[in-house]
Order: C-alpha cells, then structure tokens, then sequence
C-alpha cells in the first residue's frame, strides 16, 4: 500500500485547488472578484475544519463536561453532563485493525452504519451550524447572498461526501444510502487518491492514539495542527511488534 501524501502536501493541494476556482472566478469577472474568492474560500475551510474539530471532540467526545466554564455551568445552573451520541460507544467496539467487535449497545444496535455515517437530519443540523459563521464572513468578503449560498452548500455536501466514503468502509461496514444520507459511493472511485490514504492513515491515528486524543479532524485537515493535538501516523500494534 502507498504511503499518504505528508501533512504539508495536502495542504498544498487544497491551497491549489482554491486558488484554481479563484483563477477561474478572475478569469471570468476579474482580479477583485479572484481575491475576493480566495479569501472567502480559505477562510470557509478555516471555518468547517474547526467546526469539525469542535464537535468531534468536544460533544462526540463529550470532553465539554470536562472543561472549566462547563463545570461552572453545571455548578451554578444545575446542568447534567452532557451523554455520548453513541461516538464513544464506537471507539469502545473498534479494533486496532479498524474492524468492529459488535457487543451489544441500544444506540449503536439501532443504526445500520453504528454511529459512523451522517442522517439527512445531522447533515442539516450542520448546515446551519456552518452557515451562521460563514454568511457574515463571505459578506465581509463582499460575496453575494447568492455566491455564498452556493458556496455553502457545496463545502457541507463534500465533506458529508468525504466523511460518507471514508468512514463506515474504514470499520469494514455497507457504504450509506441515499435514503439515509449522503451516498457512501458518491466518492468511492477516489478511495485509493493520496488525499483519502492521508484521511484513513490519520483517522487510524485518532482511533490509536492514548485515549483517542488527537486528530480530532476527519475530512478537513487543520485545526489539529492549530491547537496542537495532531499526532501523526501511529502504526498497528502487530507492526510495531
């Protein structure tokens, strides 16, 4: 198998590809409007990968209870600590190898892709969680209601794309289906492409790492390397041996 691509090479690639879509913007309407694309496009991107780095671990990974301000909450609100979604009861089942061992989980039990694939219904939860940050940012880059609607639709529908295609088949489980979600074969022929051996090398490293801190981001890489909590590529156990 082919070693991934390293951290700095995907990161090239994505800062290629929005400068490709912003030399197509400047082609058409001009240098301003190029610019203006670059700099809504990065900055959208900024945006999702910290979203998912936030939510990842800090409500799939209910480690918000564990903070300071929400002991604080809880102390003076009377708030209860917030319960898994069924994330933790994932990594508990999953393998070195990445393959499950099924045990028994009311949540988990009842959902055909066990916690690793994303409903219509979080896919929209998403959108509006992304949408309230991006509208005032792509405004403040002088993008139309307009540009920005398209903008954001097309960001939340490849990531959902992204995650759909490497995540479920990463722990050996049916790609999802259009009825429950964004279709897990919408990016399957991409599954062998350097960007997706960079996703599963890194997810891996999520599952291994001591107490799966680190690597929180799956499908836009960044804000791990932000915050500080990247932690590579972590082998197989029987490799290491």
């Amino acid at each position: 198998v082919a070693e991934p691509p390293s951290s700095g090479m995907v990161f090239a690639s994505i800062a290629g590809i929005i400068g490709a879509i912003s030399g197509g913007v400047g082609y058409a309407a001009g240098a301003q409007a190029a610019s203006q694309a670059a700099v809504g496009l990065a900055g959208l991107y900024v945006i999702m990968s910290v979203n998912e780095y936030v939510v990842h671990r800090y409500y799939q990974h209910i480690s918000i209870n564990k903070t300071s301000l929400f002991r604080w909450m809880k102390k003076t609100f009377k708030l209860t600590p917030l319960k898994s979604s069924g994330h933790v009861e994932h990594h508990k089942e999953t393998k070195d190898d990445m393959s499950l061992d099924r045990r028994k989980d009311p949540i988990l039990d009842s959902d055909l892709y066990r916690g690793t694939a994303f409903s219509w219904s979080i896919s929209g939860i998403m959108t509006f969680e992304i949408a309230i940050q991006s509208y005032p940012w792509l405004w403040l880059c002088g993008w139309s209601f307009q540009a920005s609607t398209i903008g954001l639709l097309a960001g939340i529908f490849l990531h959902a794309a992204i995650w759909q295609t490497l995540h479920p088949h990463m722990h050996d489980l049916p790609d999802p289906r259009l009825v429950d979600g964004v279709p897990g074969w919408s990016m399957a022929a991409l599954r062998s492409t350097g960007f997706f051996r960079y996703l599963h090398h890194n997810h891996e490293g999520h599952h291994r790492a001591f107490g799966a801190h680190g690597n929180y981001n799956v499908c836009c890489p960044l804000a791990d390397h932000m915050f500080g909590t990247y932690v590579g590529i972590i082998p197989p156990k029987a490799q290491v041996a």
